[in-house]
């Protein structure tokens, strides 16, 4: 199979993983009121998994429901059934679907899906990043002109005060503000030049592993605030960013607020 076969068949599984985001699901918390799950994203899971390991066997997988370690594998796949829970519950119609694909745990294939406005967002290394077949590139805005998108950590309540002081601080040197309240939705919005700034103190792998392809296939780029590498094995300080010379201004407005990481609680 050719990468761009393996392309264009892992983009139908993940429309096709869609289909189980009923109006019809239960829902269960995760420890906190903030942190819920459904029945559809472990529906969508389980057929994602099943799906991806009929495509790629032997393959692992870091997934939000089920598999969290990082394994010694050639492929992994990285999975959110549905970023975006609590949008989802809601029905405020901003919440996707997201696998990526990491070779020996380099970036190779992202893909996300939002159902809600039917964009497929796919790209693969060295191949740029695309949405429903239309190339993508990150906007040439600079910082002034950007709009900046943070979530304030609602996970994490401890590190809520810094990130509002980052909220702060960035707004004020830069054009605005928005909050989706899903990663892939925000990532992917940068990608494709909609906003310019990212920012959240813990994000898991699987909300940012497929966007970072796609991110930096479109022009982009993408950092752990805290360390030289992201962190796949548990939660990252992740900034993004359409040039490094944004993503280097939101890095020390970051550190000023807080110069080291703070632990989730």
């Amino acid at each position: 199979m050719t990468d761009s076969v393996l392309q264009q068949n892992l983009e139908e599984i993940v429309r096709e993983a869609a289909a189980f985001m009923t109006r019809e699901f239960d829902v269960t918390s995760k420890g906190t009121i903030a942190n819920q799950v459904t029945s559809s994203d472990v529906a969508v899971e389980n057929f994602l998994k099943e799906s991806l390991q009929t495509l790629l066997p032997g393959s692992s997988f870091i997934a939000e429901e089920s598999d969290h370690g990082v394994k010694d594998a050639e492929y992994t796949w990285i999975i959110d059934p549905i970023d975006g829970t609590a949008n989802y519950v809601r029905d405020l119609g901003a919440s996707g679907i997201s696998v990526g694909l990491y070779k020996h745990m380099e970036p190779f294939i992202g893909v996300v899906y939002n159902p809600y406005r039917d964009e497929l967002f796919s790209a693969r290394k060295g191949a740029g990043a695309f949405c429903n077949g239309r190339q993508i590139h990150v906007s040439d805005r600079d910082f002034a002109h950007s709009c900046f998108c943070t979530s304030l950590s609602c996970y994490y309540k401890n590190q809520g005060h810094a990130s509002a002081q980052v909220l702060e601080q960035v707004f004020m040197q830069c054009d605005d503000f928005r909050r989706f309240g899903a990663a892939v939705i925000e990532l992917t919005a940068l990608a494709a030049g909609r906003v310019e700034l990212y920012f959240e103190m813990s994000l898991a792998p699987w909300d940012h592993g497929a966007s970072r392809v796609i991110i930096e296939e479109a022009g982009g780029c993408v950092a752990n605030v805290y360390a030289p590498q992201i962190n796949y094995g548990g939660q990252t300080s992740f900034i993004a960013a359409n040039n490094p010379e944004n993503l280097e201004k939101l890095r020390q407005i970051i550190l000023q607020v807080a110069p080291q990481r703070i632990e989730e609680e």
